[in-house]
């Protein structure tokens, strides 16, 4: 039959016949398993082809791949007909006489041969080594899924040309005749999915194409709907095996009036052939119009174009960036697509109706048809496509396109008025500066249990009720008959909580009560203890309401919804200590130990009272987080001081901490990298509030219990009263301990989350060496000088955690853009921790030496080192104003 310089084959019948399956035999199959993909049919397929490498390959095929691959000789083929050729390859059609082997029944090993099948061949040449190619090709072929879609039959080789041939199924290797598309194309295939969820991208013929319409153009592409005769490959389940799906309705996107049209294609295709684009607009494939040269690109669905090229690649944009199955696909939507359009309200700048999409959105890959959706029309503007497409990215936005769920992008053909439409009634309070900040909390939404903050019509609201009353506000119950939003977990999709009882919290007597319902609301957003639902306004009167949900009658009375305590029901009132703002004491309160921290200079003023009891409340109980629990308020009546009532924490701050109990003696590694870790866990809590600290320092880290217990002692971040929002720092003064403060600040930059970052590093380095940064010198104006000219406390590395010194080194830099964030900070720390071989080795060091790294920390501390928070501007005001193009690294003090 064949032979090579190894192997020569024959034909010949076996008397006894081979081994097939019988029950009986499991066991011994299951052992010879690995061979038993090449037992059947030998005498049908070993063949030779005379080259030992070819033969091996094919050997190893039958052998490993446990499939049917073999040496085809050429003159099997009858009818050979050229379909297409590029520079390096052609494809043939043509009929394989014996044809391949099959199994007649799918549950017996017996196979025969499917004779006179048409088959494809795929001719390479002009290569040096053509056996590598053929056999690097087959390769590709054979990857487990790619093979259900090509089925490779075998090699074979032209006598005349001795150009290797790959034999593969007939009804999918069409090529451009380019090699650029035809290697894009193919590389597209052999990476097919292989759970079968795609249909096979392709080349696909023009003549392919019937029934050809244009729907819509613009400077750069037509679309057309069509009909494909032999249709896409799919995968027919019940099989495993491809089959086409004839006269498919497709659409065309035809691409015109490029430089390099092959690129623009291919680009264009990328974007679609993204796992979640693919799904939703199920790529086919590339086609050529012979009479223009435009590629095509042969999409499932219609696509419309506004025909702005602007919209057009924004939708495109939004449209490649779907990442989940269950997305809504962004598009542009005819204005005659929506029927029963009816005004609902307006503004200066908005109006926004209610309509009926006609054909409805994509949702899975189907539409959803005669949907109910909202129109915001934008008007009045000098640039309205910038407008709309600004509009729309604040939807668009991970939660807020599950709550609002942005259709697409309409325009009214008669006003030229461009139209967001979405699917949710979009109240409007007809107010610019109040519908700006309700868009704009919409805006922030980051995940699904966040409050969807909205514009609540006075008429939705019922059964009003009066709960109580002072000179600014009055708290009432009602009925909100519509209901806030809400992100249903068992449909994963937002609804309504009809009939919801709530609280309305009316404002009145401000001079400015719009200002004042905004910085209500803030409030309320940020701590979250209780759910601000959305802001109305009485007709009647015209002050406006904060909508809230109703969980006590009694805590309503309160102003702020921070409790007021009585002076008078403190006892046991102790002074425990002085900070740089505040004097601290200890006392009983109900039954328990509670911190009270007298304010001082503020009997005239309750703004900075507001603002520190506020950040405190960022902390939603002191079960789950790292940020002192605040109990509320008080007044001392007889100094008209102001309180904040704070949790006690007994083991003071970490200044006085590691200095009890011998803790620092017994202050391990392990327990340094868990102490920092809570503390980071709490930074991170302040900074997920986009606030920052402004003051941080280890006085401002407290010990819930004062020994070194092995569990159960809580770690605090206090002292918040210069806690602010990142967009609201006052940057005139500079307040803290010289120490922590970041260059940058001392220099007069705003300060920012990464300046704490900078102070985190600091107290790094306390935790390491059980020291003050800087103790041995006066805090004055040499050190603010030396801080920002880089240098850093003095530093024996030895013995100390290699990713611990690069941390607190990068935490210090001087450069705020080359810190880590707060985020990054705490993933550092975990893999420290998890660091086992470099953490045993530190605590073997520290065991060896910890005489002597106690005797380092009896160092006298400097009488002018200050580590309580001051006004620091007297030993900055002569230092260079910071520069964000420069970095800390020339400063010097002028005469």
């Amino acid at each position: 039959m064949g032979k090579n310089d190894f192997v020569t084959t024959y034909s010949a019948i076996w008397k006894n016949g081979p081994l097939y399956y019988i029950k009986i035999l499991i066991s011994f199959i299951n052992v010879q398993a690995k061979f038993s993909k090449s037992l059947f049919g030998k005498i049908n397929i070993t063949r030779a082809s005379g080259n030992k490498k070819t033969d091996d390959f094919i050997q190893e095929v039958q052998l490993g791949y446990g499939i049917i691959f073999e040496w085809i000789p050429y003159y099997q083929f009858d009818k050979i007909n050229e379909l297409n050729k590029n520079d390096f390859m052609t494809v043939y059609s043509a009929i394989w006489k014996d044809g391949p082997l099959y199994k007649k029944n799918r549950l017996d090993n017996y196979y025969t041969r499917d004779s006179n099948k048409e088959v494809a061949l795929k001719c390479s040449y002009n290569s040096q080594d053509s056996i590598e190619l053929v056999i690097n090709k087959a390769k590709k072929y054979l990857e487990k899924f790619n093979r259900k879609i090509f089925k490779p039959y075998g090699i074979s080789q032209n006598p005349d040309t001795n150009d290797y041939i790959l034999v593969l199924v007939s009804n999918i290797i069409w090529i451009s005749g380019n090699k650029k598309i035809d290697d894009f194309i193919q590389k597209v295939q052999l990476k097919s999915n292989e759970y079968y969820l795609y249909e096979v991208f392709e080349w696909i013929p023009y003549y392919q194409l019937d029934k050809i319409n244009e729907i819509n153009k613009n400077d750069l592409m037509t679309v057309y709907s069509a009909t494909w005769k032999d249709g896409p490959l799919y995968c027919d389940y019940d099989n495993y095996e491809y089959t086409r799906y004839s006269n498919k309705e497709v659409a065309l996107k035809c691409l015109h009036n490029s430089h390099d049209s092959i690129e623009l294609v291919i680009n264009e295709a990328k974007k679609y052939l993204k796992e979640f684009n693919r799904k939703a607009f199920k790529p086919y494939g590339i086609s050529q119009n012979p009479d223009t040269k435009d590629y095509i690109l042969v999409l499932n669905d219609i696509i419309w174009i506004s025909g702005n090229k602007k919209i057009d690649d924004f939708i495109q944009e939004m449209q490649s960036n779907i990442k989940e199955y269950g997305d809504i696909v962004f598009e542009w939507i005819p204005y005659c697509q929506l029927d029963k359009i009816n005004e609902i309200n307006k503004n200066d700048s908005t109006t926004v109706y209610s309509a009926i999409w006609k054909d409805g959105p994509m949702y899975q890959c189907t539409r959803d048809s005669n949907t109910k959706v909202t129109l915001k029309c934008l008007h009045s503007s000098q640039d309205p496509i910038e407008l709309v497409i600004n509009e729309t990215k604040k939807y668009l936005k991970k939660f807020n396109r599950r709550a609002f769920k942005a259709y697409g992008i309409s325009q009214n053909p008669d006003t030229k008025d461009y139209i967001l439409v979405l699917n949710d009634i979009i109240w409007i309070s007809g107010n610019k500066k109040i519908d700006d900040f309700i868009q704009e909390m919409q805006s922030n939404i980051k995940e699904d249990d966040d409050i969807v903050f909205e514009w609540i019509p006075y008429n939705q609201l019922d059964n009003i009720s009066e709960i109580n009353k002072n000179d600014f506000m009055t708290v009432y119950s009602a009925i909100w008959k519509d209901g806030p939003l809400y992100f249903n977990c068992n449909n994963l999709k937002y609804t309504r909580d009809s009939c919801k009882e709530v609280a309305l919290k009316c404002l009145h007597n401000s001079q400015d009560l719009i200002e004042f319902v905004i910085n209500e609301a803030e409030y309320y957003l940020l701590i979250r203890k209780v759910k601000p639902y959305g802001i109305s306004k009485n007709p009647n009167t015209n002050d406006f309401i904060l909508v809230l949900n109703l969980t006590s009658r009694n805590k309503l009375i309160d102003n702020s919804f921070i409790l007021y305590i009585p002076y008078s029901e403190f006892y046991n009132i102790k002074k425990i200590g002085k900070g740089g703002f505040a004097t601290i004491y200890l006392a009983t309160w109900n039954d328990k130990k509670v911190a009270l921290k007298c304010l001082d200079n503020l009997q005239n003023s309750n703004i900075e009272l507001t603002n520190e009891a506020r950040a405190y409340s960022t902390a939603r109980s002191i079960d789950d987080s790292n940020i002192l629990k605040i109990y509320g308020i008080s007044q001392n009546p007889n100094t008209e001081e102001y309180v904040i009532v704070l949790h006690y924490a007994n083991g003071g701050d970490f200044n006085n901490w590691i200095s009890v109990n011998e803790n620092f003696k017994y202050f391990s590694w392990e327990k340094k990298l868990g102490t920092l870790y809570f503390i980071a866990c709490g930074l991170k809590k302040i900074h997920e509030k986009q606030m920052v600290h402004h003051d941080f320092h280890t006085g401002n880290i407290l010990f819930n219990i004062s020994s070194m217990e092995e569990y159960g002692n809580r770690i605090y971040i206090s002292d918040m009263g210069l806690c602010r929002k990142v967009d609201d720092i006052n940057q005139n003064n500079i307040y803290g301990v010289m120490p922590y403060v970041a260059p940058e600040v001392l220099r007069g930059c705003t300060y920012t989350q990464v300046a704490d970052i900078y102070s985190f590093g600091m107290i790094m380095y306390f935790a390491l060496t059980g020291r003050q940064p800087f103790d041995d010198r006066a805090h004055d104006h040499l050190l603010a000088l030396d801080i920002c000219n880089g240098i850093r406390p003095k530093l024996n590395e030895t013995g100390t955690p290699e990713g611990y010194i690069d941390l607190m080194k990068k935490c210090w830099n001087s450069n705020p853009e080359n810190r880590p964030n707060v985020i990054e900070l705490n993933l550092s720390l975990f893999c420290i921790t998890i660091n086992n071989l470099e953490i045993k080795k530190a605590e073997n060091y520290r065991n060896l030496h910890l005489s002597s790294l106690m005797e380092n920390r009896q160092t006298t501390t400097h009488p002018q080192a200050i580590y309580t928070s001051r006004l620091l501007n007297p030993f900055t005001k002569d230092l260079p104003k910071y520069d964000n193009n420069s970095e800390c690294l020339d400063c010097a003090i002028l005469d």
